[in-house]
């Protein structure tokens, strides 16, 4: 008994193993699609929505349909919302090269500010994706809320950071794998953390509608 169920949880890490790397060759595949600068966006919203519901449902996903239907309803807005944060994250790091290219500790101070709302920047992001495709806001609220848990969830957001750091080590030393793994294994760790994060403050009732300090969310 002992040993069929550990054979039952070797198949199912083997089976989640294999279907994070489908989605990843679906992103891929959908972000060439695309000609990657309109392609990329509203295939990594797919990917996504895909690991969430790989996360969240028992039963087996139609990875391949949510995908492409996803892909195809959050085109528009997925480009639109990808390229401001892409203008944003430009403008963030054009500022940080700035001043660190000026003499003076004015322009040393301002670098270092810089480069700290870069890097809150960035933080934001990883929320804002999860957050994209699990709540139904405004682009506002989305920020808004993005800012909120990052900065309220330090031991998550760490999570979230480290892991990048430790799974782009791991691509690099065996390159073979990126093209199954180099993007839908880091979402699945972003997407689970966040899921977790959402649970913990819906669990604290600071989600309801009407008035939360996050803002109001659409179930």
């Amino acid at each position: 008994m002992e040993t069929k169920g550990m054979l039952s949880g070797i198949y199912r890490i083997s089976e989640k193993v294999m279907l994070i790397a489908y989605t990843n060759i679906l992103w891929i595949l959908f972000s060439l699609l695309g000609f990657v600068f309109v392609g990329i966006m509203p295939a990594t919203i797919a990917m996504f929505a895909v690991t969430r519901k790989l996360i969240l449902e028992e039963e087996q996903v139609p990875i391949f349909s949510l995908f492409w239907n996803k892909y195809k309803e959050e085109f528009v807005k997925a480009n639109l919302y990808g390229y401001l944060i892409l203008i944003a994250g430009t403008i963030f790091l054009l500022d940080v090269l700035l001043f660190q290219s000026l003499d003076g500790w004015p322009f040393m101070l301002l670098s270092i500010i810089s480069a700290g709302l870069l890097m809150l920047f960035l933080i934001v992001i990883l929320y804002f994706i999860p957050l994209f495709v699990h709540y139904d806001l405004t682009l506002l609220q989305y920020i808004k809320t993005a800012f909120l848990l990052s900065i309220s969830h330090p031991i998550q957001t760490m999570i979230m950071i480290s892991s990048g750091a430790v799974i782009l080590f791991i691509l690099l030393l065996l390159p073979g794998s990126l093209f199954f793994f180099s993007g839908s294994l880091y979402c699945f760790i972003v997407m689970k953390t966040a899921l977790k994060v959402f649970a913990h403050v819906e669990g604290q009732k600071e989600l309801l509608e009407g008035g939360s300090q996050y803002g109001e969310y659409s179930f």
